[in-house]
């Protein structure tokens, strides 16, 4: 039997896996990682239908438009899940270079000229593939370079300390993935897709130093990106400074915080925002934690997040006792790219986060995103029920 060898003191532990699959049934953190992603998904319903009913209004649909369309994306997110649940994990691991190079195919159309037809200009940006459905790709960049991440870095941990052999390889081939998405522009999901990379390295135990020089490389290119686009630029200064900034950065900001603060203990009641009503842009989407924090008011923000705070801890949870070193990986990827999305949007709607577009995982309108983070949350209900569970 191949066993992984062992790592640094950084790394999460491993054991060795069957070359067989073998499941068993989910663990009590796989129960309960189901159960509230669950109740995050019916809660995202009823947030959609609320923030939504009076832009469908406004655009002559039924007030239920943007509920059935998020119903239906629910409905194919939780097969996915299912789907997911039942698929060995481990498979991943030697699908890892295809599945990236599925997202690379993906993502080039978007910025090729003459492909405006499949990967039309929205708001200014490339971001969307129409093929009959329509497909965010960058979504599924995000998960597609955790799971490549997590293999290569099992493959290479006995070089990851090592900044030519273990680092460089990862930077050579997840620069390029970046750039694609930078240029649609969509800059803070290419600094998402670096980010997650990087949370999986450091978990599988590359050196801090070396995230210290990246980290300081990745902020220099941050500062050129902000100080050459203005609308970026303008997003920063309303941050800094929300009562006086103008531009869209400061309105959504100043919105946001209105609703929040309109919530006071206990809400103004469900459906009954006023925020929604052409005040705040995306209300069904980019800031839905806004929306939610007017109509169930402190106690009902206060409980969103302690449901994020429990998904996530069970997802970690699962991480810790996952049975081989590849399934630590990817379960902490998984984890974190759910734990850093709730706590950018929150922290988005709160002020406390310079304003860009960020899914409140489960709960924003988005089909990529719904479908993309159930079908992830059904992998880790996979790594859950593995067995020759161990340290």
């Amino acid at each position: 039997m191949k066993r992984d060898r062992p790592t640094s003191a950084g790394a999460l532990g491993l054991r060795g896996f069957p070359v067989r699959p073998a499941v068993d049934s989910p663990s009590a953190s796989g129960r309960g990682l189901l159960a509230a992603t669950l109740v995050l998904v019916g809660f995202g319903l009823l947030s959609v239908y609320s923030a939504s009913s009076y832009v469908a209004q406004q655009a002559g649909r039924p007030d239920t438009y943007y509920l059935f369309q998020q119903a239906s994306r629910a409905g194919i997110g939780c097969v996915a899940m299912a789907a997911a649940s039942i698929l060995d994990y481990r498979l991943y691991r030697r699908l890892a270079w295809p599945i990236l190079a599925i997202a690379i195919m993906l993502l080039i159309p978007l910025v090729l000229p003459g492909t405006e037809a499949i990967a039309p200009t929205v708001n200014g940006a490339r971001r969307w593939l129409d093929v009959g459905v329509t497909l965010q790709p960058s979504e599924f960049a995000k998960l597609a370079v955790v799971i490549w991440t997590a293999a290569l870095a099992v493959k290479k941990q006995d070089s990851l300390h090592d900044f030519r052999d273990g680092i460089l390889p990862f930077l050579l081939v997840l620069a390029p993935v970046c750039l694609l998405v930078l240029l649609e522009p969509h800059f803070s999901a290419a600094m998402w897709i670096a980010v997650l990379a990087g949370t999986v390295l450091f978990a599988a135990g590359a050196r801090l130093g070396h995230f210290a020089l990246l980290g300081a490389s990745v902020m220099v290119l941050a500062a050129t990106q902000v100080m050459t686009a203005q609308y970026r630029l303008q997003r920063l200064t309303a941050f800094l400074d929300p009562e006086t900034a103008a531009g869209a950065g400061g309105y959504q900001l100043k919105q946001s915080l209105i609703a929040v603060g309109s919530g006071g203990l206990t809400g103004v009641g469900f459906g009954r925002s006023t925020t929604k009503m052409q005040f705040l842009p995306e209300p069904q989407n980019d800031f839905i934690f806004s929306i939610i924090a007017e109509e169930w008011g402190f106690v009902g923000a206060v409980a969103v997040i302690a449901l994020f705070a429990v998904w996530v801890h069970l997802g970690f949870r699962v991480a810790r006792s996952a049975p081989d070193l590849f399934g630590r990986l990817l379960a902490t990827g998984i984890t974190a790219g759910v734990a850093l999305a709730a706590f950018a949007h929150i922290g988005i709607a709160l002020g406390l986060l310079p304003t860009t577009g960020v899914n409140l995982p489960f709960i924003s309108a988005g089909g990529t995103n719904l479908v993309i983070t159930l079908g992830a949350t059904g992998i880790l209900l996979n790594v859950s029920s593995a067995k020759g569970r161990g340290r």
